[in-house]
């Protein structure tokens, strides 16, 4: 931040104008970066309504929180802290998750009261589909059946998390720290991992197929 403030001191310091005008610029970066900061309506809306596709919630504080099936694709949580925060059955497809705090944070299937044709409870998985999770702290978290196909962990610390039963499919786990994970019956066909591997085992598409 303060090198790239400086650097707009730079340019606007090139043209031959007064020091109000420097100032102008400085006032305009701030206020432009600050386009991206957290918007309070959008939490207010997510808090009551549990619906907050889309919204801008960078860097919210959402610890400890039920958010049992919300609906956030979409949205912007980069850095935001859901620290022990419950998320089963809830929807973050799309959903901006870099350097989020999501340590302690659990996701599982949501068992609802509704019943299938055959008699059986609906079960709303987690998803988490095509979600930035690059750089995220995922330390002692359960991920298990969550859906997380094509979902981007680059970066991310992944330590003591369960990831049982979960849709791992062509996700990226490139330059990942994963330790003391469990990825019992965890589909990861096609998810790429250290070295820009392709983990094809258990795939039930041929090869062929991922490579297109």
């Amino acid at each position: 931040m303060i090198q790239e403030i400086a650097q707009w001191i730079q340019q606007c310091a090139k043209a031959p104008v007064a020091l109000a005008v420097v100032t102008a610029c400085i006032s305009t970066f701030v206020h432009g970066s600050g386009a991206y900061a957290l918007d309070e309506d959008d939490l207010q809306r997510l808090l009551e309504t549990g619906e907050c596709p889309g919204c801008n919630l960078q860097g919210a504080d959402l610890r400890r929180l039920d958010l049992t099936g919300v609906n956030l694709e979409g949205a912007n949580l980069k850095k935001a802290n859901l620290f022990y925060t419950v998320l089963d059955g809830a929807n973050l497809s799309g959903t901006n998750l870099q350097s989020a705090n999501m340590a302690y944070a659990r996701a599982i299937p949501l068992i609802t009261d509704a019943m299938d044709e055959t008699g059986e409870s609906v079960v709303i998985p987690a998803q988490f589909i095509g979600a930035n999770l690059a750089s995220a702290l995922m330390n002692y978290a359960d991920f298990s059946g969550a859906e997380m196909m094509e979902a981007d962990f680059e970066e991310a610390y992944i330590f003591k998390t369960q990831f049982v039963g979960s849709q791992l499919q062509r996700t990226n786990f490139e330059i990942t720290f994963v330790h003391d994970v469990d990825l019992t019956d965890a589909n990861l066909c096609g998810s790429t991992y250290w070295g820009g591997n392709d983990y094809r085992r258990a795939c039930n598409v041929p090869v062929s197929d991922l490579e297109e």
